[in-house]
């Protein structure tokens, strides 16, 4: 299992768009009926700060083939994002989904 975490801030007045484009892949996911991919995204209460978290079975790399996830992180780094976006790999140390 591949389970990583990103986490940026989006530029002001620009977390409605940052989040129409998360809709945007998780439509593309749903609709591809993609397995084996869990995959959240949070915006913190302080309205412009994404938290992306991704567990893909195997190596990993079935997000990235979405035409719409092509299309969300195509402007991201240059476009609406006020920091860098934080890429960090994760071990899972226990679950519990009631």
């Amino acid at each position: 299992m591949t389970a990583r975490i990103v986490t940026y801030r989006v530029k002001d007045g620009r977390a409605e768009e940052n989040s129409a484009y998360v809709r945007d892949v998780m439509a593309d996911l749903a609709a591809r009926r993609t397995e084996g991919v869990t995959y959240s995204v949070y915006l913190l209460d302080d309205g412009v700060t994404f938290v992306h978290v991704v567990d893909e079975n195997g190596e990993g790399g079935q997000l990235e083939v979405s035409e719409a996830f092509q299309r969300f992180t195509a402007t991201l780094v240059e476009d609406r994002c006020a920091t860098t976006p934080e890429l960090r790999a994760m071990t899972l140390v226990g679950r519990y989904a009631g």
